[in-house]
Formats: C-alpha cells, structure tokens, sequence
C-alpha cells in the first residue's frame, strides 16, 4: 500500500516518529500516512522516501547536510526536500553520509558528505542542497547505488561507473 514503516535506534529522530525512542518493532511513519512511498533508502542515521509523485522527504541525523534541505538541521519527522521541487526523482540512494538521487530525465544529483569524492563534484567538499553531477550529464543513467563512501551508476548502455573510495578495488576498477 506504499505505507512505511521503521524501526531501530530513533536518535535524532532518524525513525520518523517525531521523537527520539528507539523501536524495536515496525512502526508507520504517521507523517507520512497519505503519501504512497515507492522506495526508501537509509544512510547512517537519515533516511530517505521517495514518493509516487516523485518527490524526497527526508528525516534524521544531517551529517554533512546528508538531507538535502541547505542545513544541518535535523528533522524528527519526513520533510520534503524544496531544492529538488519540479525534478521528478525516479530514485534514491544513500551511503553512510552521502545521499543520490536520479530523476526521470536521467540525471543524477547529489548532496552530503562529499569525502573522497563521494559526490561525484571532482572533490571532497560537502553540499548540502543537491547538485547535479556535471560528468554524468548528457548520459542516460537508469540506477544508482551509494556505500559508505562510494557511489556507482549504471548507464542505460550497459556501462557502469564508479567513483568516491575506491580502497580494496571497492569500486571493481582494476589498478
């Protein structure tokens, strides 16, 4: 029914609930009632909801500005995320403290925890509102995915890129 649901450690109101207390069962995200979620994506102590309609709400810990709203102020309860008003999201993805989106016209944006180059910005700063990733522009990505401090995307062509920490061939390049 597109109904979400969390549970875990609540500090920084990273569940949703509107408080701070740990759930050790599933438990609906009451802000959230009314809106269908399609898909969710959970960093380190944030999360993400990306709705039917295309838009992010995000909640949590905002490490490094890791939601999006231009602050690290942190949300107890799901907040949509204004820099990306009129951008249909088709998907998300978070890592530790970096957060991905994809819109429907294939672009990817980015914002967060930009250390080792996480962001795909050509540095390690940190953006707290989204970015497009001006490398991937012009290609057509279909999905994305984040880890800890990497990110990767797969281009309707079939090639797939990798960048941020790249240690231990994480991101399958061979050196």
């Amino acid at each position: 029914a597109g109904a979400v649901l969390s549970f875990g450690f609540g500090g920084d109101g990273a569940l949703g609930h509107g408080d701070e207390e740990n759930q050790l069962t599933p438990k609906v995200i009451e802000a959230l009632r009314g809106e269908r979620a399609m898909a969710v994506a959970a960093g380190y102590d944030y999360s993400l909801v990306l709705t039917e309609a295309g838009s992010v709400l995000s909640f949590g810990h905002s490490d490094f500005g890791a939601l999006g709203h231009g602050d690290e102020e942190n949300p107890r309860t799901p907040k949509v995320i204004e820099a990306l008003h009129g951008e249909r999201v088709v998907a998300v993805a978070t890592g530790a403290w970096h957060s991905l989106v994809l819109t429907e016209a294939g672009a990817v944006l980015s914002f967060g925890g930009g250390a080792y180059g996480a962001l795909g910005h050509g540095d390690t700063e940190n953006w707290s509102t989204p970015n497009v990733i001006e490398a991937l522009r012009g290609e057509r990505v279909v999905t994305l995915e984040a880890g800890e401090n990497t990110s990767m995307c797969a281009l309707q062509d079939g090639r797939v890129f990798g960048w941020g920490f790249g240690d231990d061939a994480t991101l399958g390049l061979q050196l």
